[in-house]
């Protein structure tokens, strides 16, 4: 079986080529953004086929695809950071729904029988009453951020191509998904990059923080790993099915797991310019449709990651 995984180089992406590496029978193609750091994949130099272009590319991402000839699509590559897309909207339309439109477009010409996974995200929902969660896949969308505004197109385009051309394509609503090599612009990353920073005397005992009242449902990149193949096996085509631990935790208590794990005293302090436009007060998904349909349920605790994202950290810093 050959499968092709776009974003190769993001965190979900490359945690996947993991898990699928230890499966048999199984060959990794990859497409890979010409200039994105190739470090988060070092470790997969020689295991996985890559393929280099842009998303935005539809030539790039039409020859890659028909090169692999894959069995099995995984779209990851995207604009992914809601605070980014307040800055660059264009962009993340651009990157998000043109780009899924070129891979989906190359999958009809080339492997139009290859079961595709569209990677959407919980940023769709917008806003929701705490009394309304956990959120089931049948709430209504109302994304409260240019990026939420593009996965809820891109998720419609997979639907339509699905409707419209028999492509298998599922979608996952994505809620927070975290893991080693993710980067330092999520929240729970830099609390621990800040609180390692501090520990090596990089600066000073302070964490800058945003708002620390909004809950969200935390999933570590391991069980989104194993979930997403799971879900290509046994999940129905033309269905979303969120992706999500089924529990929400407030941002606070996560800044509060950080300074009790942490090895020296430090003050937390809202800075203004982590503040967004807006943010959703709760984002909690309803996995039970996912776990239903392929037997997965989350392995690895809240506390559990926030102690190896300060490990990872920590050795970052030194």
């Amino acid at each position: 079986m050959r499968v092709f995984i776009t974003g190769i180089t993001g965190p979900v992406g490359s945690f996947l080529a993991d898990y699928v590496l230890t499966l048999p029978n199984v060959e990794v193609h990859a497409f890979k953004r010409w200039r994105s750091d190739p470090r988060p994949i070092a470790h997969l130099h020689g295991r996985i086929v890559l393929h280099e272009g842009d998303i935005e590319d539809p030539f790039a991402i039409d020859r890659a695809v028909e090169r692999a000839a894959p069995d099995r699509v995984y779209h990851l590559a995207a604009q992914s950071y809601p605070s980014a897309s307040w800055d660059a909207p264009v962009t993340t339309m651009r990157v998000n729904v043109e780009g899924t439109i070129n891979l989906l477009e190359a999958v009809r010409r080339h492997c139009p029988t290859a079961r595709v996974h569209i990677a959407g995200s919980s940023a769709q929902y917008g806003w929701v009453e705490p009394e309304r969660v956990p959120i089931p896949e049948m709430h209504p969308l109302r994304p409260a951020s240019p990026y939420g505004v593009s996965k809820a197109a891109a998720e419609m385009t997979g639907l339509q191509y699905h409707d419209s051309y028999g492509l298998p394509v599922i979608v996952t609503r994505s809620f927070n998904h975290v893991g080693p090599r993710q980067g330092d612009r999520c929240a729970i990353q830099t609390f621990c990059q800040q609180m390692a920073a501090i520990e090596a005397g990089l600066q000073p005992p302070v964490i800058a923080v945003g708002n620390l009242e909004p809950r969200r449902d935390f999933t570590h990149m391991t069980d989104v790993a194993r979930a997403l193949w799971l879900l290509l096996e046994h999940g129905q085509p033309g269905q979303v099915y969120n992706l999500c631990s089924g529990r929400a935790t407030r941002i606070g208590d996560i800044v509060d797991l950080v300074v009790a794990q942490g090895r020296v005293p430090v003050e937390v302090r809202v800075d203004p310019a982590r503040l967004r436009p807006s943010d959703e007060p709760i984002l909690q998904g309803d996995n039970r449709k996912l776990c239903a349909a392929t037997g997965w349920a989350p392995r690895i605790s809240i506390d559990e990651i926030v102690t190896e994202l300060l490990d990872y950290w920590r050795g970052r810093v030194q």
